[in-house]
């Protein structure tokens, strides 16, 4: 859980039946400039209800985080 003073965004990057993929990015505090990066994969019920999630976590730049947007698009 995440202290009530960091502001994280949270967006869902692909939604389908039965399944979901969401990132979560907050910066930190040191060093500066870094960001800590979730990509969680959630799978779904029938009922769109999450019966299994796994989160994967990295510390990137912005750059880094904008090469991995334009890779993505590619």
């Amino acid at each position: 859980m995440l202290h009530e003073s960091i502001k994280v965004k949270d967006v869902t990057i692909k939604q389908s039946e039965g399944f979901r993929l969401r990132l979560q990015k907050w910066e930190v505090l040191s060093p500066k400039g870094t960001y800590a990066v979730n990509f969680i994969n959630e799978s779904l019920d029938e009922d769109g209800e999450v019966w299994q999630s796994s989160t994967y976590n990295f510390f990137m730049t912005e750059q880094e985080i904008n090469d991995l947007c334009k890779g993505l698009k590619a």
